[in-house]
């Protein structure tokens, strides 16, 4: 259902897929830097092939969301208030 390719998109193969979105979870505040610059890395290849921005969402008690979002511009990082 979520695998089929759109028009023109060229379809991944599981070679070349990267995640989408990564859940980060810290407890302490120092590695929390780190922890989200890792996970931008590892969504930013997902960005790049979708032509996305990445949003950055905190969700409260140390976790956080980083995904490739359709409503962050290419080449951008943005980060969303906590939801909790």
């Amino acid at each position: 259902m979520y695998d089929r390719p759109r028009a023109g998109v060229p379809r991944a193969t599981p070679e070349s897929r990267s995640a989408g979105m990564v859940e980060v979870r810290v407890r302490d505040k120092a590695q929390l830097q780190q922890a989200l610059a890792d996970a931008v890395r590892t969504v930013g290849d997902a960005a790049e092939r979708y032509g996305t921005g990445i949003m950055i969402t905190d969700v409260g008690d140390g976790c956080y969301v980083v995904r490739a979002h359709p409503a962050v511009p290419y080449g951008l990082v943005r980060e969303q208030p906590g939801m909790a």
